[in-house]
This record gives structure tokens, C-alpha cells and sequence, in this order.
């Protein structure tokens, strides 16, 4: 009695010890690829702007500056505001309804841009095929989310307002394929109307 014991448990520490060894060969970063990329992966999607996407926009921080892009243009010459210069301080508060870029000019409060919030989101991610390196969780993505919505200036950019004007923000960055705010490192922020076509640019610090 004792050896047919002595052999169940034999044949039990043996099945044991092959599942343990199954167990084993799963790479250790298996838990981790719900966010592992793909070589030629891309994304392009609308939709609803979740709970979890507002809280990492929350987190972001905006570096203390921006820039309007003139291009081969004076600053004078764009649609939709009256400006002296390229250069500006910037504040961004976001509130319950809105997102606000309070742009000053050497100290003088010159304006704010408001966005509010929409009810949808663009995202863009893609695989710039840059990455030639092979294994791990898979390549870099580029990525962009994009926030759409009506416009409303004061200031210098008071020209801007009009019922058929949006402004975009644009979130640029970089990451696997989970997203959050440290994927982010720049922005775009884009008037688009009848009366105005002019856009800033500005960076990103690492969330807190």
C-alpha cells in the first residue's frame, strides 16, 4: 500500500514538474504585450474621448513657452490675429469645460485661445519603419491624439472668432501600443476658419 502511494506521488511530482517547466518557457515579458508593437502596425481611429484619455490629458505639462509658425511670413501677415512677435509665454489651465492657452507677450497678457472639451478623439499611431532593430516588445510608434473644437479668442486673438472656426490640439510623441501622458513630448495647437489660419507649437515636460 504504501509503494503504489509512494508511486501516485511520484507520477504527481513528475506532472508537476513538466507544467513548472512549461511555465518557464513563457517569456517574462508575455504579461506585457497587450502594449507590444508590430512592424508595420498603424492605427487611425475617431472616437470617443474616454475618462482614461481626459486623465492623462489632465497630466500634462506645458513648457512655459510658445512659438507661431510664420514660415516664410511676418507674424503681421497671418489671418486671424494681431501679432507683433513669434515668441510667448504660455499658461494652460484646464477646467471642466475647457482647455485655455493664455499666451503673454513680454509680461503683457496678449490673449487666450480656448478649447473646449469635445466629445471625441483622433488618434494616429503608426510604425515609422525607422526602428531597424529586431526582437524586444517590437518598434517605436509614432503617435498623435487630436482634440477638435470650437474656438473661442480674446485679446489678439479676438479676429479669430466665428461660429464656423475650430482649433485642434495636437499631442505628439512616441511609445508602445498603451498610451499615456509620458508618451507625449510636443504640440501643435491649429486656427482653422473663415477668418483665421495660423497655428503654435510648443513642448511637453514629463508629467508629475
Amino acid at each position: 500500500m504504501r509503494s503504489d502511494m509512494l508511486i501516485r506521488r511520484g507520477a504527481v511530482m513528475a506532472f508537476l514538474s513538466v507544467i513548472c517547466a512549461a511555465v518557464m518557457l513563457i517569456p517574462s515579458g508575455a504579461h506585457a504585450c497587450a502594449c507590444c508593437t508590430d512592424t508595420g502596425q498603424r492605427r487611425v481611429a475617431t472616437e470617443k474621448l474616454s475618462d482614461y484619455q481626459r486623465g492623462e490629458i489632465a497630466r500634462l505639462r506645458f513648457a512655459p513657452a510658445a512659438s507661431l509658425f510664420t514660415g516664410a511670413a511676418d507674424p503681421q501677415d497671418l489671418k486671424g490675429l494681431r501679432a507683433t512677435t513669434s515668441s510667448y509665454d504660455l499658461e494652460v489651465r484646464r477646467t471642466g469645460g475647457d482647455i485655455v492657452f493664455a499666451f503673454s507677450d513680454n509680461g503683457k497678457p496678449a490673449g487666450t485661445l480656448a478649447l473646449a472639451w469635445p466629445e471625441q478623439i483622433a488618434v494616429f499611431e503608426v510604425d515609422p519603419r525607422t526602428d531597424t532593430r529586431e526582437g524586444g516588445l517590437g518598434p517605436r510608434l509614432y503617435k498623435e491624439w487630436r482634440l477638435t473644437g470650437k474656438l473661442v479668442g480674446t485679446g489678439i486673438f479676438a479676429p479669430s472668432n466665428h461660429d464656423a472656426t475650430r482649433i485642434t490640439l495636437i499631442l505628439q510623441g512616441g511609445g508602445n501600443s498603451c498610451t499615456s501622458a509620458e508618451d507625449f513630448t510636443a504640440w501643435t495647437l491649429v486656427v482653422d476658419g473663415p477668418n483665421a489660419a495660423y497655428s503654435f507649437l510648443g513642448a511637453l515636460v514629463p508629467p508629475q
